[in-house]
């Protein structure tokens, strides 16, 4: 028995020190993050979260492949400090053909390990821009210009055509970049250019890609729902007609619409609060000229609570994000026709509540007296159906007489002891 054991102990022995020479001969993937649209605080918060992942994972390296024509400055800071933090080299190739590193994307660039590009690519344009499109004073261009020449600097690359590309807009073709040394290689397509990485100094030595399994990652279709949620002017927007939906709704109720909107409005405007720099004090205002609109509708005052309630209205959407960057924050302009629009539409309602409080009350169905309604079969003496505002009536006509299925009917009077409405022949 004992040389049975001894056997099968040789043999799990062997089995393990097989899978072992397995997995050393396996080599480690290669994270590819594909980075694609615009640089905003969506695809930075994704970027962050695929770098993590990839050390986890224990990846080789980690490459980027940009086609970006630019986006925000603080997100590009976000991409470039996550690099920066990542113990994995981080590569960016700017591809397939006709791809473009524009701006922000020039700035992660100029971060990169090692960058490459794809022949028919760009790279360049990186003065900054305010929201509306137009130039920043020399102050910011001063600034970005010495950040993204430190950033090249700081990886072995000519800082030059780095700075030019801030301050005079420089934009460069893949051939050009390689000749200015902007970029380090031309390679077709990705799988070369992973290849061409392996034996490149990273961090802790030698980058090693040779026969590594190559993972890409792209962004999933929630985040890119949520890519266009992050408007300031659209999330405010969304907020204000979430709450006017809901409140609406409130004292409307059975209105349905308005309610279903209102509700799938606040929650898209709360996602997009999720990922943009909320101000609760802008929170605060909201909720304040929401109150003072509500407020106009029980008192039934002049319109002073409502024009408060817009002046609270345009403060919160003016303090809602708190940002430096200019494409975070609210236009004034769309921010103060909101507000007027929202406020004149609950100040319209609380006419109407006022209103309908002064009719007088009508009770037992009186209500019903000269509406018109439909024959829902035929009626006669003895007795038959209607169809009045959405309900269904036993009815019978006031003179004896007969009607037809689908005659128009005017209701005469109703019997409060076995709720009968009695009716005459409506116009036709």
């Amino acid at each position: 028995m004992r040389p049975a054991l001894a056997l099968l102990a040789a043999l799990v022995a062997l089995l393990a020190a097989a899978h072992g020479a397995v997995a050393q001969d396996t080599p480690a993937p290669v994270r590819v993050i594909e980075l694609d649209g615009g640089i905003d605080p969506v695809s930075a918060r994704w970027v962050e979260d695929r770098l993590d992942a990839a050390r986890d994972d224990g990846a080789a390296a980690v490459v980027i492949r940009m086609d970006t024509p630019g986006g925000l400055v603080s997100s590009m800071r976000d991409i470039v400090a996550a690099m920066e933090r990542s113990p994995l080299p981080v590569a960016v190739w700017v591809g397939p053909a006709g791809s473009r590193a524009g701006s922000a994307g020039a700035f992660i660039s100029a971060a990169a390990a090692h960058l490459g590009m794809a022949p028919g690519t760009n790279i360049g344009s990186a003065t900054p821009i305010g929201s509306g499109g137009e130039d920043l004073d020399a102050k910011v261009r001063n600034d970005a210009a010495a950040s993204i020449a430190a950033l090249a600097e700081a990886r072995g690359r000519d800082p030059a055509p780095f700075r030019a590309m801030v301050v005079d807009a420089l934009n460069l073709t893949a051939r050009e970049a390689l000749e200015r040394e902007v970029a380090e290689t031309v390679q077709p397509d990705l799988g070369s250019f992973v290849a061409w990485l392996d034996g490149r100094p990273g961090p802790d030595g030698p980058i090693r890609t040779a026969g590594a399994p190559v993972e890409a990652e792209s962004m999933p279709w929630h985040l890119r729902l949520l890519e266009a949620l992050i408007d300031p002017n659209l999330v405010f927007l969304l907020l204000l007609l979430g709450l006017a939906g809901i409140g609406f709704e409130l004292y409307n109720p059975g209105a349905i619409v308005p309610g279903v909107v209102g509700a799938i409005s606040l929650l898209l405007a709360l996602a997009g609060l999720t990922v943009l720099p909320v101000d609760w004090v802008g929170i605060a205002l909201i909720a304040l000229g929401v109150g003072l609109f509500v407020a106009e509708t029980q008192v039934g005052g002049f319109g002073a609570l409502a024009a408060g309630g817009v002046v609270a209205l345009g403060l919160g959407g003016a303090f809602l994000f708190d940002s430096d960057d200019p494409a975070l924050v609210s236009s004034p302009w769309i921010v103060g026709l909101m507000a007027a629009v929202v406020g004149a539409g609950f100040l319209g309602a609380a006419r109407l509540v006022l209103r309908a409080r002064r009719r007088p009350a009508a009770t037992g169905g009186a209500e019903l007296v000269g509406e018109m309604g439909v024959a829902r079969g035929a009626i006669g003496p003895d007795g038959g159906r209607v169809s009045v505002n959405g309900e269904i009536w036993s009815a019978r006509t006031a003179d004896g007489s007969r009607l037809p299925a689908g005659a128009p009917v005017r209701v005469v009077s109703i019997q409060p002891d076995d709720l009968t409405v009695t009716v005459e022949p409506g116009e036709g």
